[in-house]
């Protein structure tokens, strides 16, 4: 019986943006590493799987980095196994999730404990990003060194809570510079950290509207990125004032930026199949807005595509919670309606949600270079199938996209050499 980490990927089609390689090759993977990618490799040991991808894509496994897996506290709405079941369902390989749990991911026992978690439970790699603030809540630091210190922690952000404070905010940055970690702020407005709260001088800016203050946020973080020489990666961008801040901050600072498949797709007219309008934070936006998104991810201004998988219980989202799940969407999504209508190419999406997030992130993967760990991805870019929610691994069901017609999807899905997903079915470990 072959070994399990021991598999030769033949005549697929491979891009890998990183080593610049679109074309039909095979993948040979020893151990768990990626050894050898090129034409017609011949193996005779027997302890390997070969299995024939003619006709699919062969791509390095995908990474999200913006999922909320809700464990601890919230596992009614997911967990790291269902979690980690949905995105290997979706063709992922590594994710990256939230601090927004109870308790909050602020401090490095909680990291060691959700950790020991992910070992025991996860099919996929997950990393953690850890609070900014001591509970999100916008008045201390962590102990953002020691937690730092922690290679399972990527990044730091309050998630949905925006931190308030210009002058905190720069102490962070500060901070986070000299440990050389990525801050990852929401710029959208918190139902519980209200801008009316706090003055201009703190704020750093006017507010406007309640929801309608990304832009700001974002404006102003550019300018403390610039003083401190911090990297700011922002999340979730969603309005054509966003997008023309970091076009222009780019020269300026160490700033990147993701989209979501939801703010590249919907609009604020968008209904769903039950006639309605999808809720989540920050909200759908203008028509004018979604193209400026899809334009500036065509440019190469918005670096990385992450799903924001924020699950909820039905009950939930009849009380207002706002947010959509993506895990096992938006890889269907990206390529139906981006990649083959010519809006980005397939080389770009992979970019996008792989080989970018691994570098912004400083994680592995993100390319298929010999002697990195196995994570791959299979894509049939010519499947077609029907977004049915009671069939998702995810435990929610609060898809906008329930019911689209999608083409492209994962067939397969590998993590250090290992199978987890085959055809839409889990594998789980023996």
């Amino acid at each position: 019986m072959p070994g399990k980490n021991n598999i030769l990927l033949k005549n697929g089609h491979v891009v890998d943006p990183l080593n610049d390689v679109d074309s039909v090759s095979d993948v040979l993977i020893l151990d768990g590493k990626i050894s050898k990618v090129s034409k017609d490799i011949v193996h005779e040991n027997e302890d390997i799987e070969v299995i024939d991808v003619s006709g699919k894509v062969v791509v390095p496994g995908l990474i999200d980095c913006h999922v909320h897996l809700r464990e601890p506290g919230y596992e009614a709405k997911e967990t790291i196994e269902t979690g980690s079941r949905a995105a290997a369902r979706g063709g992922f390989t590594t994710i990256m999730c939230e601090p927004n749990t109870n308790p909050p991911i602020d401090n490095v026992e909680q990291v060691e404990t959700l950790m020991k978690k992910v070992k025991e439970r996860s099919l996929v790699n997950i990393y953690t990003k850890a609070c900014i603030t001591k509970g999100s809540k916008g008045e201390t630091l962590t102990n953002m060194e020691r937690l730092a210190s922690n290679s399972s922690v990527v990044a730091f952000s309050d998630d949905g809570n925006p931190v308030l404070k210009k002058d905190l905010m720069e102490e962070a940055l500060r901070v986070a510079a000299q440990k050389h970690k990525p801050l990852s702020p929401h710029c959208e407005d918190s139902a519980s950290l209200s801008v009316r709260d706090i003055s201009k001088a703190k704020l750093g800016f006017l507010p406007g509207e309640l929801f309608e203050n990304e832009a700001n946020y974002i404006l102003r973080d550019i300018g403390s990125a610039r003083s401190t020489g911090c990297h700011i990666h922002f999340s979730h961008v969603s309005l054509k004032e966003s997008v023309e801040h970091i076009r222009k901050g780019k020269s300026q600072a160490n700033i990147t930026c993701e989209t979501t498949p939801h703010h590249l797709l919907l609009d604020r007219d968008y209904v769903d199949n039950d006639g309605e309008r999808p809720n989540m934070n920050p909200p759908l936006r203008s028509k004018d807005d979604v193209e400026s998104i899809k334009k500036g991810l065509s440019e190469g201004v918005i670096d990385a595509i992450a799903s924001d998988h924020a699950p909820h219980t039905l009950d939930d989202k009849k009380a207002g919670s706002p947010g959509v799940i993506g895990l096992e969407t938006t890889l269907g999504l990206v390529i139906t309606k981006l990649v083959n209508p010519g809006i980005i190419s397939l080389k770009d999406a992979i970019l996008k949600m792989s080989t970018n997030p691994a570098k912004i992130f400083r994680v592995s993967g993100g390319s298929l270079l010999p002697g990195t760990p196995a994570d791959v991805t299979i894509i049939d870019m010519n499947k077609e199938w029907i977004v049915d929610v009671n069939n998702f691994e995810s435990k929610s069901r609060n898809s906008p996209f329930d019911g689209w017609k999608l083409k492209g999807q994962a067939v397969m899905t590998i993590v250090a050499g290992r199978i987890v997903m085959r055809d839409g079915n889990i594998i789980a470990s023996s």
